[in-house]
């Protein structure tokens, strides 16, 4: 039997916060077909079995950290655990009574926490920082049930969170996905925000005078904290307002720039694309999804990374990047690109019903 290569800390996180953001509670088909570390091999019929009883460990050991699962019978068919909803309510995770935190203590709570490896963190400091995460505003729905630390792709986290806490101006290299070379930027760094599943560095930029917004697997190089020069502006003394509004225009660019793709049924790709997306068809074995994003060309890399379970359908600019980066990996194996058809993919390729 195949197991999940998903580790089972993350699993347990990613259930954990599938059950804080969801109000009214999740049936086990849906935790089962949509949380990291479970979605993978759902689809398989003969795993369901051992996937519920893993379930269960689960709520076992959530009930263990003293994070309470509730289970809320189907009005309509009490006894029946197929319609059974779970949920973690946030007024019974016993956060003392007055407690709260501004967004920054947040942002540099959880922090902390993704810095340690789950191994490092006793059961005490465990149960914290679920509860921490319990707390946190602003989850973006794509980012439920994806690993919300940084990973090799963001090596300058650290250096622009450290001069977001001391207010220092800094520079490093940009690659925009439409240049041979990276671009030099002068920012004083404001909030390392994540929004559709990646990190980015909401900024003031000393060139441009203005906010700017980048992705952090776009720096490359060393960030370098610099002194401010006589040509350069002061870091804004009311930062907020302007990150508000760095946000509320992703979000706007979210709802106007939109993508069709299909996904295989209870795949990760599922998973990741489904929630908050529109469904416009289904069958059997697959479905297509309508959603918004700000980034076309992560969008491109993120569908290529999920092979035959994600084919990217529109815009036209998104499936020929897809395809782009797929013959390129094909190729780079000693694969035949010239055997594609000029709109074919690679995992069309082979006559398959998606």
């Amino acid at each position: 039997m195949a197991r999940s290569k998903v580790p089972s800390e993350e699993r347990v996180f990613s259930l954990v916060l599938a059950l804080v953001a969801s109000t009214s509670g999740l049936t086990k088909h849906e935790l089962l077909s949509s949380v990291y570390g479970y979605s993978d091999r759902y689809r398989e019929d003969a795993q369901r079995a051992s996937l519920e009883r893993q379930f269960e460990r689960d709520k076992e050991q959530l009930r263990e950290l003293g994070i309470p699962v509730e289970a809320v019978d189907s009005p309509g068919e009490p006894g029946n655990n197929q319609l059974t909803r779970y949920r973690i309510s946030k007024a019974a995770l016993q956060v003392p009574p007055g407690l709260s935190f501004t967004d920054r203590e947040l942002m540099m709570l959880r922090m902390a926490v993704l810095a340690w490896r789950e191994g490092s963190l006793t059961d005490e400091a465990r149960r914290a920082a679920m509860k921490l995460e319990s707390l946190g505003g602003g989850r973006d729905a794509p980012s439920i049930g994806v690993n919300a630390g940084f990973g090799t792709a963001e090596p300058s986290a650290p250096a622009l969170l450290a001069a977001v806490e001391a207010g220092q101006l800094v520079e490093f290299d940009y690659q925009l996905p439409d240049r041979d070379a990276p671009l030099a930027r002068r920012v004083y760094p404001l909030q390392l925000h994540r929004f559709e599943g990646r990190w980015h560095l909401i900024a003031f930029d000393a060139h441009r005078v203005a906010t700017r917004v980048f992705l952090l697997a776009r720096i490359s190089g060393t960030v370098t904290v610099c002194e401010p020069t006589a040509t350069d502006p002061a870091r804004p003394d009311e930062p907020a307002a302007l990150i508000r509004l760095a946000v509320a225009e992703m979000q706007a660019l979210q709802r106007e720039t939109r993508a069709t793709v299909r996904v295989r049924t209870h795949s990760r790709a599922d998973a990741r694309f489904s929630r908050g997306a529109v469904v416009c068809s289904e069958d059997a074995g697959s479905r297509v999804l309508e959603f918004g994003t700000v980034d076309m060309h992560e969008l491109a890399a993120i569908v290529a990374s999920y092979g035959s379970d994600a084919v990217a359908l529109e815009p036209p600019e998104l499936r020929a990047r897809v395809i782009e980066l797929l013959r390129a990996v094909d190729s780079k194996h000693g694969g035949t690109p010239p055997c594609w058809g000029a709109d074919q993919s690679p995992a069309e390729s082979d006559g398959r019903d998606r």
